[in-house]
């Protein structure tokens, strides 16, 4: 590091980062995202919370810089991107990396804000999403088991430093500003994850990626402005890595591999991520035979143990539809009721069936699984009847993983599924078409302007 601290070195590293450089597969894994964020956001627009941010945004952040996406209506270049990350996690099925958690809800926005504000291409846009997922993996490895003991939030924390520095390489900004990017939003970094035992009594589970969002945005602007931050911000005495994680090691840094964005994983289900393993364990097992379900006397789940700790992952008496979401008891009997696992199949997790087969079920540690955990993020289920029999489901890998990833086809239908028909099929198909020639698009901002509802007059050239 010839004497430079953390956040000078990933200043120099991220402003030397060259679109030429990324691999094959980290670039298309750039267009997966950027389609599948998309794709949850014209979703997440049309809920309520993404309805009340854009209200709220149009209102107290007015302004002409950039688009709330799938509204229409414009706001500052913070605000935009705040609105647009809380639209795009509100479905909860926005991308889940293994390592990092949930990136393309902070990240994205900020790509596509300022994007669309410098008129970026998508080779530059691409660039810095890559040099993002880069960071977020880089610093969330490093403290997520500290983190999670003591209940904090990878989006709010790890994504704020992260989005900065995604904001200040589409920006443009020379690696001594990188840097001060990021040191200066080390001290935005924040957030809890009181949410999953609050689920459903509040909003912040959605607002702590807008946070990381703009208050990356913000800090990126400031020491564009000419602001600096703490030189020591990752690996000081008091720094990020002291105070929210183990302490600093150097050898974190050597996981800055260019290859963090390649590895992501996609959310085919709604819910918590770590219940998807049993719904697709409990799809395998009625794909091989479909038990009477008012013969089943007993339901086993076996995975990795961080699906089954805390207490609210194994919640059999949820009270609310965000408690349901996190609970393996109600997974496997929606699933074997409803097939599937939607926001509108988890929302019915209270009627009689459900709630008789969630008590037949006991959930425990599948040591092989646990041992490889987290390269295999697997489960299985195992169903008896009253009749002996015994139907067994089990998968190594959560659909949607780098081993088992989505088909191109599986990503469009999860895309027109979560957008609906808030854009005529014309503009969908010509959305799609763009998406899928991100790195040769001259400006992102016309895949923004293609969200425009047809009410609202269409920009020339799009």
């Amino acid at each position: 590091m010839n004497g430079q601290t953390a956040a000078q070195y990933i200043g120099e590293y991220a402003a030397a980062r060259r679109y030429d450089e990324l691999s094959d597969l980290t670039i298309a894994r750039a267009r997966q995202v950027m389609l599948d964020h998309f794709g949850v956001t014209l979703g997440g627009i049309q809920m309520k919370l993404g309805k009340m941010a854009a209200d709220y945004t149009a209102q107290m952040h007015p302004g002409n810089d950039a688009t709330i996406i799938g509204d229409g209506r414009r706001s500052t270049i913070e605000g935009a991107a705040w609105a647009n990350a809380v639209a795009g996690k509100a479905m909860g099925m926005d991308d889940s990396h293994r390592g990092a958690g949930h990136v393309a809800s902070e990240l994205v926005p900020v790509a596509l804000t300022l994007g669309e504000v410098y008129q970026l291409s998508g080779e530059q846009v691409i660039t810095a999403l890559a040099v993002g997922y880069d960071v977020m993996e880089m610093i969330q490895v490093a403290v997520d088991a500290w983190q999670r003991e003591r209940g904090h939030d990878h989006k709010g924390q790890a994504g704020t430093i992260a989005s900065a520095v995604t904001a200040a390489v589409a920006m443009g900004l020379p690696a001594e500003q990188i840097a001060h990017a990021l040191a200066l939003s080390m001290d935005m970094a924040c957030g809890t994850e009181q949410y999953v035992y609050d689920a459903g009594a509040c909003d912040t589970k959605d607002l702590l990626a807008a946070y990381g969002a703009q208050n990356g945005i913000a800090s990126a602007r400031m020491a564009a402005f000419g602001f600096r931050g703490p030189p020591g911000a990752l690996d000081g005495e008091y720094g990020y890595f002291h105070a929210f994680g183990p302490g600093y090691d150097p050898a974190f840094l050597d996981r800055l591999d260019g290859e963090a964005l390649a590895r992501t994983g996609f959310k085919p289900h709604a819910g918590c991520r770590h219940v998807h393993a049993c719904v697709d364990a409990t799809q395998d097992l009625l794909a091989s035979g479909r038990p009477d379900l008012a013969a089943i006397t007993a339901i086993e789940i076996d995975t990795y143990h961080e699906a089954i700790t805390p207490s609210f992952r194994v919640n059999y008496d949820p009270q609310t539809l965000g408690q349901a979401s996190f609970s393996l008891p109600v997974t496997v009997s929606v699933i074997l009721t409803r097939g599937q696992w939607f926001t509108e199949d988890i929302a019915a997790y209270d009627e009689p069936e459900q709630r008789r087969l969630r008590q037949l079920v006991k959930v425990g540690l599948d040591e092989e699984i646990q041992a490889q955990h987290p390269l295999k993020n697997g489960c299985e289920v195992r169903i008896h009847t009253a009749d002996g029999a015994l139907y067994r489901g089990r998968v190594e890998h959560a659909k949607g993983e780098p081993e088992n990833m989505l088909t191109d086809a599986e990503f469009e239908a999860k895309f027109r599924h979560m957008s609906g028909d808030i854009l005529p099929e014309m503009q969908t198909a010509e959305l799609l078409d763009n998406i899928n020639r991100l790195e040769y698009l001259d400006d992102v901002g016309d895949l923004v302007r293609l969200t425009l509802p047809q009410t609202m007059p269409t920009p020339v050239g799009v």
